[in-house]
């Protein structure tokens, strides 16, 4: 088994090395100890596993950004209230429509691709990344 310091973690998962300790320190990432100096060390394969989940992570909290404006593109299209007497519906084009639904249809084929891409991750994982299920 391989460990790394705690500077080289750092780089690989693009944060800091005080996250990383404050991490450490809350129980949410913990390092393997040397006794006498207290050096921090990670387990490579470990490291390498979370910096997937890491990458996996941001760009899912990307993608996720992208649907409120896809979401107020569809919803100008959704009927919320009723016409009064005398008052003219109004009417969409359909290349628009069709352009906004299937912006949604894209994002939500990118959204199962992305959740699918986290079951690759080894099994067990998900235990140390979210304790709590």
């Amino acid at each position: 088994m391989s460990y790394l310091r705690i500077s080289q973690v750092a780089k690989i998962l693009k944060v800091n090395t005080r996250t990383l300790m404050r991490w450490d320190n809350e129980g949410k990432f913990v390092a393997h100890k040397e006794p006498l100096s207290k050096i921090r060390f990670y387990d490579e394969i470990d490291i390498l596993n979370h910096e997937v989940w890491f990458e996996l992570r941001r760009k899912h909290k990307a993608h996720l950004k992208k649907l409120d404006s896809i979401r107020k593109e569809v919803d100008k299209f959704v009927v919320t209230q009723p016409l009064e007497f005398g008052a003219n519906p109004k009417f969409h084009k359909l290349e628009d429509m069709k352009k906004a639904y299937d912006a949604l249809r894209d994002w939500e084929k990118e959204e199962k691709k992305i959740t699918s891409e986290y079951g690759k991750l080894p099994s067990g994982f998900k235990a140390k990344v979210d304790p709590e299920t």
